[in-house]
C-alpha cells in the first residue's frame, strides 16, 4: 500500500501563499489562522521563491522590524521542495535525511501546490494503516477457511466466522485461552520460538479433522493458523471423481459407437472426438482437437447449427466426394448455444450409396412436380421452430408431448408469435399427421358464409349453391387436424354449433338432414383475451372451457431477445437462396438495434425487416442503412423510455401510433407497404388508423 502512495495524497492543500510585498503583520495573521509553522512565498507569476516560517517572524522582530514592513528580506530562499507525484518511499528517505520539518509541494513547472510536514506523513500512514486494517478485517471475516490468531505467549486472540462454523466453537469462549489447552494435538512451539512455517499439517481440532497451514507473525510475535475441514476436500474430491468417471463413461460410450461422433464449442473448434471419428478423418485425436471444424469437414453445416440453434437429423451430405448420413444437434445452456454435436454414419457405404441414389431420384421427381404445379414447401415440424430461450424450448417439449394425444389445444399469444407454425408442428407430431392439416381464419370468412364454410352444404341448399353440394372444413379435415385461427372473432351462433360438433364429433351440412361423423383434432388460436370476451358475453364460456383443455401461450420475441439473432440467421439463409445473395450475418450496430427494438409485430415483423434489408444490402453483412426507416430513426433515448413504460396492457398503444405515422409518411400513404413492413394485416392497420385518427398524406 505504501509503495503506491504519492506526495499528492499526503500533503496539506489550499494553504495561503505569500508574496514579497506581504507585510509581517499579514504573514503572522496567516500563520496563526492556518495553524501552520510555515507558508510558501511566491513571485508575481506564482513560482516558488522561498518559505516564511515562525522562526523568521521571531528573528525579524528581535532585529527591530516593524509589523508594517514587508516580508522581503525576512524569509528563507533556501526551501526543501517535493513534486506532487513523488512516491512515498522517496519522500520517506528525504525526510529521514533532512532536519527541516516543513517542505513545499510543487508541480512540474515549479508552482506551489501546498506544504508537507512530517506530521502529514504520520497522518497519511495512519489513514493507510486504518484502510489496510479494514481490508484485512473484511478478508478475514469473508474467508471460507478457518483462521485462528495467537500471540507470542500462545494465547488465542481471534477466530473468524468460518473457523467458528468449522469447529463449532465461539470466539467468546476461545479468546484469551491458551491454544495448547484447547487444541492439544497441534504443537505451535516451532512456529512461535523458531519462526518456522508449517504446511499441510493434518490434525484434530475439537474432534474435527482439519488440514492446517501455520505461519509466524513477525519476529516471534505470534502465529496464524489457517485450516479447512477435510470433509470439504473429500466432497470436492468425490465430485471431481464423479465428473472424471462420467467423462470416461462418455468416452467409452462414444468409442463403442460405429458412427463418427465429434463435439465442437461455440467457436466451432473440436473439443471431443471418438475413435470412429479419428478413423473416418484418418487422423489422430490430438491432430483433431481444437481444430476448426470447417477445416476438417468440407461444407459442414455444424456452423449453421451454432448460429441458428436448429438441429438436423439423418441428412445426406457429401464428404470427400461420397454421401453420408449426418446429424447435428446444438448444445444449449441458459439460453445460449455453447456448442454442437455432430454424427456421421459411414459404415456400410454401399447401402448409404444406394440410399443416396434413391434420394437423388426422388429429388429429380420432386423438381419435376415443382415445375408442373409450382413450388411446394415442406411441412413444419418442431425442429424448424428456432429458439434457444429456455422457456420457449420447454414450451416446444410440452407441445410435442401434448401432440401425441387427441385433446383440443388452445394457442394464445400476440400476433406474429408463430401460433400457426406451432399448430402445424403439433399436427406433424400427432397420430393425425398422415391426415390433412386444414387452416381456417375465423376472422376472414364473412358472417353469412361461416356455417357453410365449416360444415359444407347439400346440393340446392340455397340459391347459387354449387351443384352436388360442397364439403366443409370439418369434412375436409376428417382424419387430420383443423386449425381454427382467430377463434375469438367467431359469431355466437357458430360457436354453439362448433361446441356441438366438439361434443358429438358429428354435424349436418347446410340443407341436409344427414349426419356426418368426423375424426378431427382441433387446435384453436387467438391473440384476444377470451376470458374477457366470456365475461362480456361475446364468447361462450362452455366453448371456451371445451377448447382450453390444453393451452400454450407463445412468448413474444421482446421477452426472448436471445432468439433474435438465431432467427435472423435462419431468415438470411432462406433469403440468400431466394435472392441469390451471400449475406453471412449482421454488423454489431445492426445486432444492437434489432435486440433493442420492441417488435410489436413479433417474429413476423422481424422476418419482414430482414427481407427488406436483404433487398437493399450490397455487402456480406447487413448494415444499419439496410434496415427500415423506423428502426434507423429510433433514438437510443426513446428505446430507454419505452423499456421503462412498456407493459403488456398498453403494448400496441404505446408504440404503434408513432410507428404508423412515420411509416405512412415515408411510404406516402401506401397502406399495403406499411402492413408488409410492420408485419401486420391490412385490417389491423385500418383499425389502428381509425382509432388514432391518423390523417393520411396526399398521394
Amino acid at each position: 500500500m505504501r509503495a503506491l502512495m504519492l506526495m499528492s495524497q499526503m500533503m496539506t492543500r489550499d494553504v495561503p501563499l505569500l508574496q514579497t510585498k506581504t507585510s509581517l503583520k499579514q504573514g503572522v495573521e496567516l500563520l496563526r489562522s492556518s495553524k501552520l509553522d510555515a507558508l510558501p512565498v511566491i513571485d508575481e507569476d506564482g513560482f516558488l521563491i522561498g518559505i516564511f516560517t515562525k522562526a523568521n517572524v521571531l528573528d525579524a522582530f528581535l532585529a527591530g522590524a516593524e509589523s508594517s514592513e514587508m516580508i522581503e528580506g525576512h524569509f528563507n530562499s533556501q526551501v526543501v521542495t517535493v513534486q506532487a507525484d513523488t512516491p512515498y518511499r522517496e519522500v520517506e528517505q528525504r525526510a529521514k535525511q533532512s532536519s527541516v520539518g516543513t517542505g513545499v509541494v510543487i508541480d512540474k513547472k515549479g508552482k506551489a501546490l501546498g506544504i508537507f510536514t512530517k506530521v502529514d506523513m504520520i497522518l497519511a500512514l495512519f489513514r493507510e494503516a486504518e484502510q489496510l486494517a479494514i481490508q484485512l478485517s473484511t478478508v478475514y471475516q469473508a474467508m471460507p477457511n478457518g483462521i485462528i490468531v495467537v500471540n507470542h505467549n500462545n494465547v488465542i486472540q481471534q477466530i473468524n466466522p468460518a473457523g467458528e462454523k468449522i469447529l463449532g466453537l465461539k470466539q467468546d469462549i476461545l479468546k484469551g485461552r491458551l491454544f495448547d489447552s484447547e487444541f492439544a494435538d497441534l504443537d505451535l512451539s516451532l512456529v512461535l520460538k523458531q519462526s518456522q512455517h508449517l504446511v499441510g499439517v493434518q490434525t484434530q481440532m475439537n474432534k474435527v479433522t482439519v488440514l492446517c497451514n501455520i505461519s509466524p507473525i513477525g519476529e516471534r510475535a505470534g502465529a496464524v493458523i489457517v485450516f479447512q475441514a477435510l470433509t470439504d476436500f473429500d466432497q470436492v474430491a468425490l465430485e471431481l471423481d464423479a465428473t472424471k468417471r462420467l467423462y470416461e463413461t462418455l468416452l467409452t460410450v462414444t468409442n463403442i459407437a460405429y458412427e463418427a461422433i465429434f463435439v465442437v464449442d461455440d467457436q466451432g473448434k473440436i473439443t471431443l472426438v471418438n475413435e470412429a471419428a479419428c478413423q473416418f478423418f484418418g487422423k489422430r485425436e490430438k491432430e483433431l482437437l481444437q481444430k476448426p471444424i470447417d477445416q476438417v469437414i468440407e461444407n459442414t453445416r455444424l456452423l449453421r447449427t451454432l448460429k441458428t440453434g436448429m438441429s438436423e437429423t439423418n441428412e445426406i451430405q457429401v464428404i470427400y466426394g461420397r454421401p453420408y448420413i449426418v446429424s447435428r444437434l446444438p448444445i444449449v445452456r441458459q439460453g445460449k448455444i455453447i456448442g454442437a454435436v455432430g454424427k456421421i454414419i459411414f459404415q456400410k457405404l454401399d447401402e448409404v450409396k444406394e440410399v443416396a441414389q434413391k434420394l437423388a431420384q426422388m429429388d429429380l421427381e420432386l423438381n419435376y412436380y415443382k415445375e408442373q404445379v409450382g413450388s411446394t414447401r415442406l411441412p413444419v415440424t418442431f425442429t424448424q421452430i428456432v429458439t434457444v430461450n429456455h422457456d420457449m424450448r420447454r414450451l416446444k417439449q410440452e407441445a410435442e408431448i401434448a401432440a401425441r394425444g387427441n385433446s383440443t389445444i388452445m394457442l394464445t399469444g400476440e400476433s406474429g408469435t408463430g401460433k400457426e407454425l406451432f399448430a402445424e408442428a403439433i399436427h406433424q407430431a400427432s397420430p393425425h399427421r398422415n391426415g390433412p392439416f386444414v387452416k381456417v381464419n375465423c376472422a376472414a370468412i364473412p358472417e353469412n358464409l361461416l356455417e357453410s364454410e365449416f360444415f359444407g352444404y347439400a346440393s340446392g341448399a340455397f340459391t347459387g349453391a354449387q351443384k352436388g353440394g360442397k364439403a366443409g372444413k370439418f369434412a375436409i379435415a376428417n382424419g387430420g387436424t383443423l386449425f381454427l385461427d382467430e377463434i375469438g372473432d367467431m359469431s355466437l351462433n357458430l360457436q354453439s354449433k362448433l361446441l356441438r360438433v366438439l361434443e358429438d364429433r358429428c354435424f349436418e351440412p347446410v340443407g341436409s338432414n344427414e349426419t356426418v361423423k368426423v375424426d378431427v383434432r382441433i387446435i384453436a388460436a387467438t391473440n384476444k383475451d377470451l376470458l374477457q370476451k366470456v365475461s362480456s358475453g361475446e364468447f361462450r364460456s362452455d366453448l371456451y372451457y371445451r377448447l382450453n383443455v390444453i393451452s400454450f401461450r407463445l412468448i413474444p420475441i421482446r421477452n426472448r431477445a436471445e432468439d433474435i439473432i438465431p432467427l435472423v440467421n435462419v431468415f438470411l439463409e432462406r433469403l440468400n437462396q431466394d435472392f441469390g445473395k451471400r449475406i453471412s450475418g449482421v454488423t454489431p450496430e445492426v445486432q444492437k438495434t434489432l435486440i433493442a427494438h420492441r417488435w410489436p409485430g413479433n417474429v413476423r415483423e422481424l422476418k419482414n425487416v430482414i427481407e427488406r434489408a436483404v433487398n437493399f444490402a450490397a455487402g456480406e453483412l447487413l448494415e444499419l442503412a439496410d434496415l427500415p426507416f423506423y428502426l434507423r430513426e429510433q433514438k437510443q433515448e426513446d428505446r430507454i423510455k419505452q423499456s421503462k413504460e412498456w407493459n403488456l396492457g398498453n403494448a400496441h398503444e404505446h408504440l404503434d401510433k408513432e410507428t404508423l405515422e412515420k411509416a405512412l409518411l415515408k411510404t406516402n400513404g401506401n397502406k399495403s407497404e406499411v402492413a408488409r413492413l410492420l408485419g401486420i394485416s391490412r385490417s389491423w392497420l385500418y383499425e389502428k388508423i381509425r382509432k388514432y385518427d391518423i390523417k393520411l398524406p396526399n398521394r
